[in-house]
């Protein structure tokens, strides 16, 4: 920067009243106001879980960055943009509609706060304001958690790839293992890769700091995104490697022997080597690119300061600033005193007289520990096994919930299949009609174990609607939760094992017709949209 820049940037800041300070101060304790039920979400949900426990650092990152970017920033400061009224507007809309939907998706609020910062910096300080601040406030999307139901979900997909890729590496060492769903057989030892196991602990981390590499990484932008995109397989393999390792230590010195050395990999070692790994990728990028002195390509980039267009004006920095503080203090009060956090729950018949509806049927009820009860979550539930009178064997699962919040919801089906040693070998979503010709879709599964084969079908019954697909079934809970103040529900699970010599056709026809008999009993314990009767619950008591 020359002298006389210098000069202008000094003259610049010189120029910024004690009354624009007092106005952000202002604006800043507003956002806390507003946004206190998101924020404190996250800080609950970064002590809650480990995957997401790096989030109380990365505002503090954006903050340097911003503050590395303080010079050039205050030296492009330009004409406030009426457009970032917009954005601050927009905010405070998600903001409202999050509270309102009172099923506690978070995500809407966390990202409304996000882009609530954009807009200001646009609306106070400009675009070349919103230029230079763009980036550190879009790393601030790595701290917004996702949903429970996304983490769920993705936890499944990385537990099968861990899977498959520590069996890989175990047979490597000549060792025989074999794979059931999520379980490793090593004959004496049965090894599961749970949820902990899944690798997304390490993932969310590391791909907030893979993006902080590529921004450090002096390199051409195809470099930098590979960079990014590398942290991804890199978790898989390191993961995998994990399970391999203990896999390898069970088989030789047995549970005791190995236990160390999987606790201590299971946290900032495998972290450590998952950095070395990529600082490797930047290293070959470099090589390929006639670079041999990779330090010199990791530093703060040389921000430049940005000419503007229009001269800052404090009359219309002050207008926007109290058109953000009226919309944000509105906002405010309608989320902290005009929303309801009340939720309607119909009056029902418990599911455990359910069985005594399929006259002539035996029904051997299943006890379920602790342990699992917690993890179903469920506010009510049966699980049986039910044999009609030709001698047929179902099993029937019904978990219902009075209200999905705060990640109270359920397991799905696809995720403890695998967690219990089954594999889901097709999986299929069908039509069908209920008793009154209304179609519906449902999941269709065939799941297998050691040679043994079941036939699964399952759906999400809530408030009149049955959903197959799972995302779908969260977007119609917003809407409901708005409309009937109800986020209720069940997921139905159905099975029967194929006897020897049958054929799929056979135990689909034996399954369907099952499907069609437990349909009409279902009203009396999932109550449909259309039920006025309801006690009142709040979830937060």
């Amino acid at each position: 920067m020359t002298e006389t820049d210098s000069i202008r940037t000094d003259a610049r800041a010189a120029s910024i009243t004690l009354g624009p300070v007092y106005l952000i101060a202002a604006i800043v304790i507003v956002i806390g106001f507003a946004f206190f039920n998101g924020i404190e979400n996250l800080f609950k949900r970064w002590g809650e879980q480990q995957e997401l426990s790096h989030g109380y650092f990365l505002p503090l990152i954006a903050a340097w960055i911003i503050w590395d970017r303080r010079k050039a920033v205050l030296a492009s400061v330009d004409q406030p943009a009426t457009i970032g009224l917009v954005g601050v507007l927009i905010s405070a809309t998600l903001l409202v509609l999050s509270e309102m939907t009172v099923t506690s998706l978070m995500i809407f609020e966390h990202l409304a706060m996000i882009l609530l910062f954009g807009s200001l910096a646009l609306a106070l300080g400009g675009r070349n304001t919103f230029w230079l601040t763009l980036l550190p406030v879009a790393f601030l999307l790595f701290m917004v958690p996702p949903p429970y139901w996304v983490i769920t979900q993705l936890s499944q997909q990385f537990q099968l790839w861990s899977s498959q890729l520590g069996v890989f590496m175990i047979e490597r060492f000549g060792i025989p293992v074999f794979l059931s769903g999520n379980i490793i057989d090593l004959g004496d030892y049965q090894l599961q890769v749970a949820e902990a196991c899944s690798g997304l602990r390490y993932l969310f981390p590391f791909l907030s700091l893979g993006f902080l590499a590529a921004y450090l990484y002096q390199a051409p932008l195809w470099q930098r995104v590979t960079v990014f995109l590398s942290t991804i397989p890199i978790t898989i393999v390191m993961n995998s490697f994990r399970i391999a390792l203990t896999g390898v230590l069970v088989q030789q010195y047995g549970v005791a022997h190995a236990e160390g050395i999987v606790h201590l990999f299971e946290g900032w070692v495998v972290f450590l080597l998952c950095l070395v790994l990529l600082f490797g990728v930047i290293a070959g990028l470099a090589w390929v690119s006639g670079n041999r002195d990779v330090f010199n390509l990791l530093a703060l980039p040389e921000v430049e300061e940005k000419p503007a267009a229009k001269p800052w004006k404090q009359a219309a920095f002050t207008r926007h600033a109290v058109v953000s503080l009226v919309v944000l203090i509105i906002a405010g009060l309608f989320v902290h005193f005009g929303t309801s956090n009340i939720l309607r729950v119909p009056d029902r018949v418990d599911l455990a007289a359910l069985p005594g509806k399929f006259e002539g049927w035996k029904s051997e009820m299943q006890e379920v520990d602790k342990a699992t009860l917690e993890v179903l979550g469920a506010d009510d539930f049966v699980i049986t096994n039910l044999t009609s009178p030709e001698g047929n064997l179902f099993n029937l699962y019904i978990a219902y919930l009075n209200a999905q919040r705060h990640g109270h919801s359920w397991h799905s089906p696809q995720q403890c299949i695998p967690g219990g040693g089954w594999q889901i070998t097709d999986h299929k979503i069908l039509p069908t009609e209920t008793t009154d010709g209304k179609k519906f879709y449902f999941n269709r599964l065939i799941i297998e174990n050691r040679g043994h084969t079941q036939l699964l079908y399952y759906w999400y019954d809530q408030r009149s609607r049955k959903i197959a697909n799972e995302y779908i079934m969260k977007i119609m809970l917003i809407f409901d939760a708005v409309k009937l103040r109800r986020t209720d529900g069940a997921m139905i699970r159905i099975m029967t094992p194929l006897v020897r010599g049958e054929s799929i056709e056979e135990a689909d026809a034996r399954l369907s017709g099952f499907m069609r008999q437990l349909e009409p009993k279902l009203p009396d314990h999932i109550p449909g949209a259309e039920v006025t009767a309801t006690t009142i619950f709040d979830p937060d008591s």
